[in-house]
């Protein structure tokens, strides 16, 4: 049988014509093959397409090729599939457009190369390079996105992580100790935020205080793959060397460090002549267990410090900490580049007991994704059986030409694993895999730390976006050049909660499931507007709403402020609820956010079960200003009310059961709270349709439409420079300004005229330099240059006092 070569005129038609738009309308390599399939069956034609053939012929690659009676059959099963259904042109030319979106929002500000548009937007490479190059697609709606593609487009430096919340966490917790010499402090890190490295730190500077030079530290743990994982970061921390330490305390200070199991710590406490500098407490979500009591009754009295990224356990037992020294959101997190932020996909269940229809399916989607853009990827099983299953799977469905071996595919879990060798060993096989699947049960929850894993599959419900971040912070870890993480869960909202991914964005622990409400506002006034009527629709007190608005006049043009709504005793019927029921209100803003999230999920980190929440809010509260104050609007009042709602939530949602009341309250098992709302008020601007487009490179897009709407009679112009690596940034220029910039650039443009070539340069240097136009921002001014030519105006220079204001008139009155 004859081959042809993916780049040959009848391959080239095939793709253009039939096969990307299908794959366009059908959204993934899987669901074409499953579209191809049944159009074949359906026409009682013969032969089957695997995913393999499809991912080959659209890998664009030059070197490959199929046989011609896969060709056959591909044309044959496309040319069934679209006379069968008329609406693939229009679903096509839908997602083509929204790919084209997302690729000109990816490439707009750093000149990103086509490799990396490809790898991110997640399409296979024969789709980017018709979409990168502006080549016809059957849609006919594509069109180039980045021009030519040239060498000269190269991929931008990812900037470091800012790892410096660490520096403040190892604060935090010593000032802790020094309030309380005996204390037990809480340190709450996300997995991937590196709270291993973080702890040593605390361990090497409690030890360094220490009066007594030969005072231990006892790091405790209950897997021993902890413990190694513990010793390797301490080894790793000393060979990097510390900055207040020279080489020599710090390997001292280092072999003070003992690592031990917890049923060995009590004969060492017993035994040991000096009192411990600290007692390190890791995973300490398990420390309620009785195996932790020596830890807690030491006879020493030493400090404790618990370190988790799950201080809530799910049977909701104390863990012992007095007080969160230290704690740290996802949304930080990812805005400090030290995780990645997830995609989340779901993957539908019809139930959670995996038939072996559903497992094949699993496999099947696993394998698709794991050509493209899943490179490394973690599957969670919830029992052993279930991860020997997904194993064979996998190996069984894994076609021949898959990127993938059948030796990449693994599976471990505590009784052995797929190589039959020690599960530590395993495991370090696997990390030096660059594309693998692993499929493992709860084992590698903790301790396991693999930065080159981008996917975590859930093949079980999750009751916190905790656990379920705990699970996948296995694939958001930092790692040099890692660009993407996906999470995907089987989803079945009937059975199990299942959270909206929005919780990755929120500074609120998500415990007590809060209902999550976004608000959008273009003008100041109509966040007013927007919060006046919610407060309304939820029976807000007067005097309560009076210091909502109050508090709102703080908020500046653009800024994103949140509704913090707390449910009060209701005594009515189900139905009347929504229209009787009483609230509670306070506004966070970028001067209380502090405040109001650091006590609320401090309680929640503690269980949120103090139906008297007065003693817990006379101690946080006070490092925030918040003293006990019973007059009527105090803050201590407002906190009272949150926190007392609170408690009503946990035993709402996590039981042991919820408190009996005359009324009834509509929540549904597996829901949000009826307790508490947190309201969103995002900035979108709704500007003038010219002005949206000519601000559409800007990177200050967002905060040059706030200036505008906050008072559009003000600005005679907008006007924008390019930016070094791409995109540009804007000004808006009063009647002032506006005549001051055309005289800078007329003089400026007479200048060079008169110069050399060779001194021109210098002219503009010294211009800039002695301008004395006091009325231009120095960062336009320095950018004049772009500005000097007529078409350079008219793309970069837009007068407002025409068009734009009388759009305006005209989107309002209509």
């Amino acid at each position: 049988m004859a081959r042809l070569n993916i780049q040959s005129e009848r391959v080239q038609e095939l793709i253009s014509d039939k096969v990307i738009p299908l794959l366009l309308a059908a959204g993934s390599i899987a669901s074409l093959t499953k579209t191809l399939n049944d159009a074949l069956r359906n026409a009682g034609a013969a032969g089957t397409l695997h995913p393999n053939r499809l991912h080959a012929l659209l890998s664009n690659d030059i070197a490959r090729g199929l046989n011609e009676a896969t060709i056959d059959l591909a044309e044959q099963a496309a040319s069934f599939a679209l006379a069968g259904d008329n609406t693939i042109p229009d679903r096509a030319t839908k997602a083509l457009q929204d790919l084209q979106a997302e690729a000109q929002r990816l490439h707009l500000f750093a000149g990103a190369a086509p490799e990396e548009l490809t790898q991110r937007l997640g399409i296979p490479p024969a789709v980017a390079y018709r979409l990168l190059h502006g080549q016809s697609l059957a849609t006919d709606s594509a069109q180039p996105l980045i021009g030519k593609a040239t060498d000269e487009l190269t991929e931008r430096r990812q900037e470091p992580p800012d790892w410096s919340y660490q520096d403040i966490a190892v604060l935090r917790c010593v000032e802790a100790f020094s309030r309380r010499p005996s204390g037990r402090a809480g340190l709450i890190l996300p997995t991937g935020a590196g709270k291993t490295r973080t702890a040593l730190r605390i361990v090497l500077t409690m030890l360094n205080k220490a009066a007594d030079a030969k005072a231990p530290t006892y790091w405790v743990t209950h897997r021993r793959n902890l413990r190694e994982q513990a010793h390797r970061e301490l080894q790793k921390l000393v060979s990097d060397g510390h900055e207040q330490l020279p080489a020599d305390r710090l390997l001292e200070l280092a072999n003070r460090i003992k690592f031990v199991m917890v049923g060995d710590l009590t004969p060492l406490l017993e035994g040991a002549a000096v009192k411990p500098a600290l007692i390190v407490v890791d995973e300490a979500h398990h420390a309620a267990a009785p195996s932790y009591q020596p830890v807690f009754a030491n006879p020493w009295a030493a400090p404790v410090l618990l370190l988790t990224a799950t201080p809530n356990r799910g049977d909701q037992l104390p863990i012992g900490i007095d007080e969160i020294a230290f704690t740290i959101t996802y949304r930080e997190l990812a805005e400090r580049r030290a995780v990645l932020t997830p995609t989340f996909l779901d993957f539908p269940v019809d139930d959670f007991d995996w038939s072996s229809v559903a497992v094949a399916d699993l496999a099947d989607y696993v394998i698709d994704r794991t050509s493209t853009e899943f490179t490394k990827t973690l599957v969670l099983a919830p029992r052993v059986d279930r991860v020997e299953e997904f194993y064979q799977a996998l190996v069984e469905r894994l076609p021949e030409d898959h990127p993938l071996e059948v030796e990449d595919i693994g599976y471990v879990h505590g009784a052995g694993n797929s190589l039959g060798i020690g599960n530590e060993d395993f495991l370090a096989r696997f990390a030096s895999k660059p594309r693998a699947v692993l499929i493992s049960a709860q084992l590698l929850l903790e301790g396991f730390d693999d930065p080159g894993i981008n996917t975590v599959v859930l093949t079980y419900p999750s009751t916190s976006i905790i656990r379920l971040m705990q699970a996948a912070g296995r694939c958001v870890r930092y790692a040099p050049g890692k660009r993407h993480a996906y999470v995907v869960q089987a989803r079945n909202d009937s059975i199990a909660y299942h959270f909206d991914q929005r919780w990755l964005y929120q500074e609120i622990d998500d415990f007590l499931r809060p209902q999550l409400q976004d608000v959008e506002y273009g003008s100041l006034g109509e966040l007013r507007e927007r919060v006046t009527k919610l407060l309304q629709i939820h029976n807000v007190d007067p005097a309560a709403g009076a210091r909502v608005l109050n508090r709102l006049a703080t908020v500046t043009p653009g800024e994103t402020c949140r509704l913090f709504l707390y449910g009060l005793p209701f005594f009515g019927t189900e139905e009347e609820f929504a229209t009787e029921a009483r609230w509670g209100a306070l506004l966070e803003s970028s001067e209380s956010s502090v405040l109001l999230r650091s006590i609320f999920n401090s309680f929640c980190a503690i269980g949120a079960d103090l139906s008297d929440p007065s003693d817990f809010l006379l101690r946080d509260g006070a490092a925030h200003g918040v003293n006990k104050d019973l007059a009527p609007g105090s803050r201590w009042l407002e906190m009272m009310g949150l926190l007392t709602a609170s408690y009503f939530a946990k035993r709402e949602v996590h039981g042991p059961s919820a408190i009996e009341s005359p009324g009834s309250r509509p929540y549904r098992a597996n829901g949000a709270t009826t307790w508490l709302k947190y309201i969103t008020c995002s900035f979108r601007p709704a500007v003038p349709p010219a002005l949206a487009e000519f601000l559409r490179d800007c990177h200050n897009a967002t905060q040059i439409e706030a200036e505008y709407l906050d008072g559009p009679t003000r600005y005679a112009a907008a006007v924008k420079v390019p930016l070094p690596l791409g995109g540009a940034e804007a000004f808006l220029l009063n009647e002032l300004s506006q005549a001051e910039l055309d005289a800078a650039t007329t003089a400026l443009r007479g200048q060079l005229a008169d110069a050399e070539p060779r001194e021109q340069f210098s002219v503009l240097a010294g211009f800039i330099a002695g301008s004395n136009h006091r009325s231009l921002p120095n960062r336009l001014l320095s950018r004049a240059e772009f500005l000097l030519t007529a078409p350079d105006r008219a793309v970069r220079i837009l007068k407002l006092n025409d068009t734009t204001h009388h759009e305006t008139k005209e989107v309002d009155h209509a």
